[in-house]
């Protein structure tokens, strides 16, 4: 069983706006996402607005139309109210797999996935379709290629927009009489909206300083027998927003400039606050490079002494110094997460990350020596002027950390492709998805995982390879597509958002994923973020 803690449950008869916030993912994934407890918080801070949580069910069959599931399974977490009802549905896009959630929930909603059909619907048939918001790195990254989808985007930080468009749009609504098509023209003035029916230049928003944003004190949390709780019950603090570093594929050190830090006062502020109002068992550190806080020792110090278990993102491997690891153990950190990228130093300088494999094994030592128990390795495949002699030197690596003696099967492996984002330096480096680049990617993917069978403390999971590969490239063309590559992922997700409709879709519309990727690697860019 599971029960849920600070949830927000408001009168109908009292509010003026309806907002359905959508992680379009199932519901023990969304609880990862410190962004959800951030927009349901300073919206229901409103008295005169209710947020309600919804998400996606665990088993469904696309397209929505052949899922024979009943709607209800769509209503919101809160009062279980059906999506269609809401005056606004804000979708919280993370990650580009979840793009054919978004079409699903929308479709099994009874909603129009096609921004223009809706406002035509609106307009011809008066109906009364909720204003579709996208927001997440995603749409901030490159909202093109979903231009045929959302009605407003939010580019970058969503806090210095929100309170403008929430009492903006409670004013549309009291006049019945008002058109959404002026509505849109004059929100499209504001910087950071982007209203893709009006194709609208924008900047993207930042929000300067993160004190500013406020941590939610009565944040969502489940209570279940479970033994894999992962953030179920714990309280998450957003350290710090962006990253210093820029490595070359990193979304966040290019979407998320400039890096800004938390203060330790504020941090303080927020835990004493917390504590005040409820049992807090579990203290989560929020941000991109959480190690990189000028009192990141400080931080992890004031949650122990508070008796409070502290969690972890990925951290730096040339922060992991002894003062660092102690700490660490102290918080009763079982797990540790790094990435070194790749085995090849020279192509690891080259990403931006000045850590030598030299460096990389020391560390590893001293955790191993430590009361820590296991490391989480993260390594890249596909990178620009990658070559077999890279592939061997990640294969080379890993055996010399087996060779450290770790317990059985505690360093797990974690090997993906490189999936290039828009506007950051990586953005072109489509190649190993054009051709025969992509049967060569499948090899060496397959080299690593004989080469490393067998080795004691190695724990290297990659099933379905092929599969693994088409979703990398799936993911890469959503990240870097234009308009067309919005009709192109309707379609396939029409024609059942697989593999299979996802060539269907291109012979439908006469569209070569291979040409669009050639045109990419000669330098066309749908979308600058600025």
């Amino acid at each position: 069983m599971k029960y849920e803690y600070n949830t927000i449950i408001k009168n109908w008869n009292n509010i003026d706006l309806s907002i359905g916030l959508i992680y379009p993912n199932i519901y023990e994934i969304g609880l990862s996402s410190y962004a959800i407890r951030l927009l349901y918080s300073y919206i229901n801070s409103y008295d005169n607005i209710v947020c309600e949580r919804i998400f996606l069910p665990k088993y469904t069959k696309y397209p929505a139309s052949e899922d024979v599931q009943s709607e209800g399974i769509l209503n919101s977490i809160e009062n279980q109210i059906h999506p269609k009802k809401f005056d606004i549905l804000g979708f919280s896009v993370q990650f580009e797999n979840d793009i054919r959630n978004v079409l699903w929930i929308l479709e099994k909603s009874g909603i129009p996935i096609s921004n223009k059909v809706r406002m035509k619907e609106r307009i011809e048939k008066k109906n009364q379709y909720p204003l579709i918001v996208g927001g997440g790195p995603v749409i901030t990254s490159n909202p093109i290629s979903l231009n045929k989808i959302f009605d407003i985007d939010f580019i970058g930080d969503a806090e210095p927009n929100l309170d403008n468009f929430l009492k903006t749009y409670i004013n549309f609504k009291s006049n019945n009489n008002n058109d959404l098509k002026i509505y849109l023209k004059n929100l499209s003035e504001s910087r950071g909206i982007y209203i893709p029916l009006l194709k609208n230049k924008v900047r993207r928003v930042i929000i300067k300083n993160i004190d500013d944003s406020e941590i939610p004190i009565n944040q969502i949390k489940v209570y279940s027998n479970s033994k894999k709780k992962a953030f179920e019950d714990c309280f998450f603090i957003e350290v710090n927003r962006g990253c210093p570093y820029q490595c070359k594929f990193c979304i966040s050190s290019y979407h998320n400039l400039p890096f800004r830090n938390r203060s330790l006062e504020n941090i303080k502020l927020v835990i004493e606050r917390a504590k005040e109002s409820q049992e807090i068992e579990t203290i989560s550190l929020i941000g991109s490079c959480v190690s990189v806080h000028p009192k990141f020792y400080e931080i992890c110090e004031l949650i122990i002494e508070n008796k409070i278990r502290l969690t972890i993102p990925s951290l730096r491997i040339d922060h992991l110094s002894e003062k660092i690891i102690k700490i660490l153990e102290r918080g009763n950190i079982k797990t540790i997460t790094v990435a070194p990228e790749t085995g090849s130093e020279e192509l690891r300088y080259n990403l931006g990350k000045k850590i030598s494999n030299l460096q990389i094994l020391q560390t590893l030592e001293r955790i191993k020596d430590s009361k820590i128990e296991n490391v989480k390795l993260y390594f890249l495949i596909g990178l620009p002027n990658e070559k077999e002699a890279d592939i061997d030197a990640i294969i080379n690596l890993i055996k010399k950390i087996d060779k450290l003696k770790f317990n059985k099967k505690s360093i797990r492996v974690s090997i993906n492709p490189l999936i290039p984002k828009l506007n950051t330096p990586y953005e072109k480096e489509v190649n190993w998805y054009i051709g025969d680049n992509l049967s060569m990617l499948k090899s060496r993917f397959e080299k690593i995982q004989k080469e490393l069978k067998g080795l004691v403390s190695i724990n290297l999971k990659v099933y379905k390879i092929n599969n693994l590969i088409k979703n990398a490239k799936l993911q890469t063309l959503i990240s870097l597509g234009n308009e067309r590559v919005s009709e192109l992922l309707i379609n396939y997700y029409h024609y059942g958002a697989n593999f299979g409709s996802l060539r269907r879709a291109e012979k439908n519309l006469n569209f070569s994923i291979k040409d669009y990727f050639i045109k990419i690697k000669d330098g066309y860019s749908p979308w600058k973020l600025k």
